[in-house]
């Protein structure tokens, strides 16, 4: 069931280009700020109290998974556990954004290049340096492919819808609050960077075995070395990583690194291609088993 759900939900995330105007989250973000607005007082705000609030959430999703995963011989399970996983990864398809960068990058509008970047890097300074700016937007397209899509695969691996929903709440919430001063956003941020750190060194583990490993195992020592924390630690490693697994040459700057984002997003492609066939094939094990 868990392979045939993923293969479903990325078709469906690249077969339907605006499934992500459907992935609205703020339903769950209005229950957040009613219920901490009603019942959580400042000086309470601790993990502990996250996780209380995330809790009911957490526990009807784990029911559904339970009670109906057997039902009509595990079709309305697999159907719930699809819909979860479409749900919860992105909220937009990377390698659409990517596209949508790279374009706007070789027609040289400065405003269809703003307008790009946007989607990718958020509220970030990008340098107007053409090789820097690709550097950067190369190690985005690195750390966002965790954040949209490997990280929930995992713990959808792991836990079932159950974990795709807790690690997208977390990373929602991060986002939500990551610019306020307060208990309450110090918690999110610990529980995202909790949620995110396992999940990144995998991926890290599997940018290396689908690029340049020597580069990529060196890009990782570095990054270690700086003693990462939080999540901003875990996307250094992601970001040292990728970048040595790419191997970039001078000439993949050419055309304001259009290339280099392009070997960025390929090596996306390949590091999902050996998640599928391993988790293919533990599970085929666990069948023969």
């Amino acid at each position: 069931m868990t392979i045939i759900s993923i293969l479903l939900a990325i078709a469906a995330d690249r077969l339907l280009p605006h499934l992500h105007e459907y992935r609205q989250y703020h339903h769950f973000l209005h229950y957040v700020e009613r219920v901490r607005d009603r019942f959580i007082r400042p000086e309470h705000e601790h993990i502990g109290t996250l996780l209380l609030l995330l809790a009911p959430v957490w526990l009807a999703v784990g029911l559904l998974q339970y009670w109906i995963s057997g039902w009509l011989f595990g079709l309305v399970g697999l159907l719930f556990y699809a819909a979860v996983l479409v749900y919860c990864i992105g909220p937009r398809d990377l390698a659409n954004d990517v596209d949508a960068w790279c374009e706007a990058t070789e027609s040289g509008d400065p405003a269809s290049g703003e307008t790009a970047t946007a989607p990718l890097t958020g509220d970030a300074i990008v340098s107007d340096d053409p090789a820097e700016r690709a550097l950067d937007i190369s190690g985005t397209v690195l750390v966002e492919a965790n954040g949209r899509l490997f990280a929930v695969l995992f713990w959808f691996i792991v836990l079932g819808p159950l974990g795709a929903v807790m690690y997208r709440s977390a990373a929602v919430l991060k986002q939500q609050y990551d610019d306020e001063a307060s208990e309450f956003a110090v918690s999110t941020a610990w529980m995202h960077a909790v949620m995110v750190w396992l999940p990144a060194r995998v991926l890290a583990l599997t940018y290396a075995l689908a690029g340049h490993f020597d580069a990529a195992i060196e890009g990782w020592r570095a990054a270690q070395d700086e003693r990462p924390e939080g999540s901003e630690g875990s996307d250094e490693v992601l970001v040292m990583t990728g970048l040595g697994a790419l191997g970039l040459e001078e000439d993949d700057f050419a055309a304001g690194g259009v290339p280099a984002v392009r070997s960025a997003m390929r090596l996306v492609w390949r590091t999902l291609t050996i998640w599928l066939v391993v988790i293919a094939v533990l599970i085929l094990a666990g069948w023969a088993g």
